[in-house]
């Protein structure tokens, strides 16, 4: 005789995030070690390893698809800047995309809520499926070229100021001057700059009356950026001796050396490929 089994409505798993705990972060990083040229890879998560140990309450969030990382390294951070948006950092391992576009979609993001900050060209689809799924303006997207320097070119860098020129590190109370002209400002992003200037690699030109004339900073990837000199300052070669000091400093640290270039910016991308640059991808923001 047979038994027919009762059969009830079936149960569905659904996706969650699960916090990685702050002392999995290396962990998570390390999984990273060969991917240290994807700009939310191993830089990415050591910035912000660095930044939480000298800042313990910052808002900063790294989550895993239902506490899955282990293996494929699939994560998202979440930081909350005190700005406009939260800023949103992601990556995975896999060839297979679908479990970061999972984790992406367990956020339900909103408009107006998230910047997808310095995305790679592979994560591309990943982002525009997320913004036609869940928001209801299109986003803005800005591409960027991404160069690379090698530690044996960056290793030939000479550093030599101008006359009247003195290199330093930037002071806290640069970020209203370097946030003043940054293109990109938007809503409190002053304080964005003061934790890049505070906690990460710099480097600043002062002329002899101590102002601040040209500099260049450390982003939250690990790339070199918000580079800026003032109109009065131009055509002495600063920008270029910016970009060669600071990428020293990373370079020092055992730290591959790249940027990211809007491609409408010829005079710029002449400059990193002058200095023997060379392009290995695209990185986008959208917002």
């Amino acid at each position: 005789m047979t038994a027919i089994a009762q059969v009830g409505p079936m149960s569905v798993e659904m996706d969650s995030l699960v916090e990685i705990p702050r002392g999995d972060w290396i962990k998570l990083r390390d999984l990273y070690n060969k991917r240290d040229t994807d700009p939310h890879g191993y830089m990415c998560i050591n910035n912000f390893i660095n930044w939480v140990q000298q800042e313990p309450e910052l808002p900063v969030r790294v989550l895993s698809l239902n506490g899955d990382w282990q293996q494929e390294g699939t994560f998202v951070i979440a930081v909350d800047m005190g700005t406009k948006h939260q800023h949103l950092y992601f990556n995975t391992l896999s060839d297979d995309l679908s479990p970061v576009t999972k984790a992406l979609e367990c956020l339900k993001p909103s408009n107006d809520e998230y910047l997808f900050f310095g995305f790679s060209s592979r994560f591309d689809p990943v982002v525009r499926h997320i913004g036609k799924t869940f928001l209801t303006k299109e986003l803005n997207f800005v591409d960027t070229v991404w160069y690379f320097a090698s530690k044996e070119l960056v290793s030939t860098f000479t550093i030599e100021a101008p006359s009247g020129i003195r290199l330093d590190s930037l002071r806290i109370e640069d970020a209203e001057t370097v946030n003043e002209i940054w293109p990109h400002r938007s809503h409190n992003s002053v304080k964005v700059v003061r934790r890049q200037i505070q906690y990460s690699e710099n480097v600043g030109a002062y002329d002899e009356t101590g102002k601040l004339v040209a500099w260049c900073l450390r982003l939250t990837i690990g790339s070199l950026g918000l580079l800026q000199v003032l109109e009065s300052h131009k055509r002495l070669g600063l920008g270029n001796l910016m970009v060669r000091a600071l990428s020293k400093k990373i370079n020092d640290l055992g730290e591959p050396v790249v940027a990211p270039v809007v491609p409408q910016n010829t005079a710029s991308r002449r400059m990193f490929e002058k200095l023997g640059f060379q392009q290995i991808d695209k990185v986008f923001w959208a917002e």
